[in-house]
């Protein structure tokens, strides 16, 4: 990987923590938002399918229904934490590496698909399509990890 460093990354590696400016941390502020907006719509789909799993239960304890409300509710525990989680925007990845116009509106796009999705699974939540929630919880943790290798540069995404 022998190149010239540009003016910024000679810098990079001469102050610790010089960032170059506020261009990349914008994008890690930008990726925290998308990946909160995501997490915030997956908290809400808990909330109601909390509710609905406790009428359920106070109605007919035994209730195969609740097995499968709480599976769900556990794998929507699990992708918020794996969101949440990820590294920021590529983190310190992309310090040496451009991010081009093209990989930004990749990133962008799957931004939209996520955020659509996971407003998706709180509608299904909402009208007690509880069944067909799982499937989209796939759908987005796939995205998830397609879109953070965007972040990295090409020779590292696999």
């Amino acid at each position: 990987m022998p190149k010239e460093l540009t003016p910024i990354e000679q810098l990079q590696l001469l102050i610790p923590g010089y960032r170059g400016y506020k261009a990349k941390d914008l994008i890690r502020q930008d990726d925290f938002l998308v990946r909160r907006a995501v997490a915030d719509r997956l908290e809400q789909t808990i909330r109601i399918i909390s509710e609905k799993e406790s009428y359920t239960a106070s109605i007919d304890p035994f209730s195969p229904q609740l097995k499968v409300m709480e599976f769900l509710l556990s794998k929507i525990r699990e992708i918020i934490n794996e969101i949440m989680s990820g590294q920021g925007g590529g983190a310190d990845i992309y310090a040496r590496w451009k991010i081009t116009t093209e990989e930004l509106d990749q990133i962008v796009n799957h931004d939209m698909q996520m955020i659509n999705i996971a407003s998706q699974i709180v509608e299904l939540a909402k009208a007690n399509r509880i069944s067909e929630i799982d499937p989209l919880l796939s759908d987005l943790r796939n995205l998830y990890y397609e879109r953070m290798k965007l972040f990295f540069p090409p020779e590292l995404r696999k």
